[in-house]
């Protein structure tokens, strides 16, 4: 059968994105590579592990973000509720949580993916909602702005975001777009003067649309000079902008319950140029960047959540007794016991080597975000 002309063009996106992804020397990742037969082991060995100063700096702030949650973070609250509380994103903003990798110049800590990585893990480890509502915020609400924004965009929006005093989210997902990035029909149509472009389209499953401020909405713009044609690009949204409709703001959800996960529509919307993160038609670029760094830090929330399963796992095995023994003397427990443990230490090697590799500037880890998504997520 043959293919569409939308069809034809969405591929064509998608292979221009991965083109503008990887720009550097850098022509093969290291998961595609071993499909080809090519194992680049300097990549991966010896095992990453940071420096001493960046591992100081680590658990300085592992310490007083565990105080924190100790204080703040009540898991069956959260579920109970279907909501996070103030004092709890309060204390993730003081504890430097909301913008642990932005610049310090803009108020956050500068982390590398890796540190970022393991104070994910601790947060996953007692409570998804709020490891997800952090990495909605941080690893793909702001991503964009960290990755695309011009130095007057990031001085205009971060440090309000670092500082938590307004939250992020990143709206991809639509009825017919979402793992499929390249069939946003969300439309972006320039206006007259050139100042500003309206939005029309709706959203959907966006983690904290409700509870956010500031959105970074894909949309399809027309390509200057080739008529019918059009490309993503990705702007900067705020719920506050004429025309912004909240059709729901908390889809009821069997878990993760105390994120927002809404849904919206945007009707007429004007949206100044200068709220263009990155190229114009870019967008795709943009959407796929930003979800490679989200796979990565959502592998470390689900890998510190599939670490205290097994702490459970194992207390459970070692205290209940059945036919006069304790659960963890029988043969088959203890070998479902092993399997756990060995596929979170697959986890922990995965989401590690991942983040080692975006903190050593390498470019084509598309390939180890997906197995990050269909094996820890």
């Amino acid at each position: 059968m043959a293919q569409s002309e939308a069809e034809i063009q969405r591929q064509k996106e998608m292979q221009q994105a991965e083109e503008l992804l990887f720009s550097g020397r850098q022509e093969l990742g290291f998961a595609k590579g071993l499909f080809l037969g090519n194992f680049v082991a300097d990549w991966v060995m010896p095992y990453p592990r940071l420096d001493p100063a960046r591992q100081a700096e680590l658990e300085g702030a592992l310490a007083e973000v565990r105080q924190m949650l100790d204080r703040n973070l009540d898991p069956d609250w959260i579920d109970r509720n279907a909501d996070i509380p103030q004092s709890l994103i309060d204390g993730l903003a003081r504890t430097g949580v909301l913008g642990m990798t932005a610049p310090k110049e803009f108020g956050g800590r500068g982390f590398s993916q890796m540190q970022y990585c393991r104070i994910l893990e601790e947060i996953g480890k007692r409570d998804a909602s709020t490891s997800v509502f952090v990495n909605a915020h941080h690893s793909i609400g702001i991503r964009a702005l960290l990755l695309f924004g011009t130095r007057e965009q990031q001085a205009q929006w971060l440090p309000s975001l670092v500082a938590g005093e307004k939250l992020a989210a990143f709206a991809l997902t639509e009825r017919e777009a979402g793992s499929d990035a390249a069939n946003v029909r969300m439309t972006a149509t320039p206006n007259e003067d050139g100042s500003s472009y309206t939005l029309n389209g709706e959203k959907r499953y966006i983690t904290n649309a409700a509870v956010s401020q500031v959105w970074t909405v894909m949309a399809r713009t027309p390509i200057p000079g080739k008529a019918g044609k059009d490309a993503i690009t990705a702007f900067l949204v705020t719920p506050d902008m004429p025309g912004v409709e909240m059709i729901e703001g908390r889809m009821p959800k069997l878990g993760i319950r105390g994120t927002a996960t809404g849904r919206f529509r945007l009707n007429d919307v004007r949206v100044p140029k200068e709220n263009i993160l990155g190229p114009l038609g870019k967008g795709l670029r943009v959407a796929l960047t930003v979800l490679d760094f989200g796979r990565t830090t959502f592998g470390a929330c689900c890998t510190g959540a599939a670490k205290h399963c097994l702490q459970l796992a194992i207390e459970h095995a070692n205290s209940r007794q059945q036919f006069k023994k304790t659960l963890g003397n029988f043969d088959l427990v203890k070998k479902k016991i092993a399997r756990m443990a060995a596929d979170i230490y697959a986890m922990e090697a995965m989401t590690n080597v991942t983040a080692s590799l975006i903190d050593r500037g390498l470019e084509d880890y598309m390939i180890e975000t997906a197995m990050l998504k269909v094996f820890t997520t």
